[in-house]
């Protein structure tokens, strides 16, 4: 047997539901379960909320997950999000509610913003209306059709569209936008007279004395949060680069 052929063999017999060992090592296995306690303790522990809804439904999606598919991932912390994105169109199909995959992409979400390095961020200048807006590096935006966030179950069904970020102690927290809101840090990295224009139209928001003042203080709560860091100081085309 080939180097690949084993290794093909060895992966089969840790993922397959019903593997053959015929032809490997005995230890193979004890591998086996190691993998899979390993493997399946990370998606415990990444998608709590999830599993608790849906109780033994989620370890037996988990194991039809690794037999169909299999982690294609180097990284034991991204195998839940494989998981999600495997499962999704699945829990559709087969009438789960809807709110569960919601669900699901919120604790993906929140466990990426938590972990994120953080990088140096570029200089920052004071906020003018030609100049997109500098946020922090760790900054999400994500919107869902139910409140994941609130610790209701089922969740309400209602647009949402939450922004995850860090706060000072680097603990994750997540703020409700408001449409406006949300539309606005979306185009953050256009000229912010750009970007609040865009938004009242994306929204249906009349461009006025109050809607101005509500951005005012928008953009001073999210200083506060460090979620905005000022203006982006480079030039325009440096930014689109990236």
């Amino acid at each position: 047997m080939s180097d690949a052929e084993l290794q093909r063999a060895i992966a089969a017999a840790c993922f397959d539901e019903e593997p053959d060992f015929s032809g490997l090592p005995s230890r193979v296995a004890i591998y086996r379960r190691l993998v899979r306690n390993t493997l399946e303790g990370v998606a415990h522990k990444l998608l709590p909320r999830t599993r608790e809804q849906m109780g033994e439904d989620f370890d037996r999606d988990f194991a039809r997950f690794l037999a169909e598919r299999g982690p294609r991932t180097h990284y034991l912390r991204d195998v839940p999000q494989e998981l999600v994105a495997w499962a999704r169109e699945r829990w559709e199909r087969e009438g789960r509610p809807a709110w569960l995959v919601e669900l699901a992409r919120h604790e993906i979400a929140s466990f990426a913003v938590s972990v994120v390095p953080h990088v140096a961020e570029h200089k920052a200048a004071e906020v003018a209306l030609d100049r997109p807006l500098l946020l922090s590096s760790v900054v999400r935006v994500e919107r869902y059709a139910f409140a994941v966030h609130e610790s209701a179950t089922p969740p309400p069904a209602r647009d949402v569209a939450l922004l995850y970020y860090r706060d000072a102690e680097h603990a994750l927290r997540t703020l409700e936008l408001s449409p406006l809101a949300a539309a606005l840090v979306e185009r953050a990295r256009t000229p912010l007279k750009d970007a609040i224009a865009a938004a009242c139209e994306a929204t249906g928001s009349t461009l006025n004395d109050d809607v101005l003042a509500s951005i005012a203080r928008l953009l001073a709560d999210l200083g506060e949060r460090g979620v905005l860091l000022g203006a982006d100081s480079r030039e325009l085309g440096e930014q689109r680069v990236e």
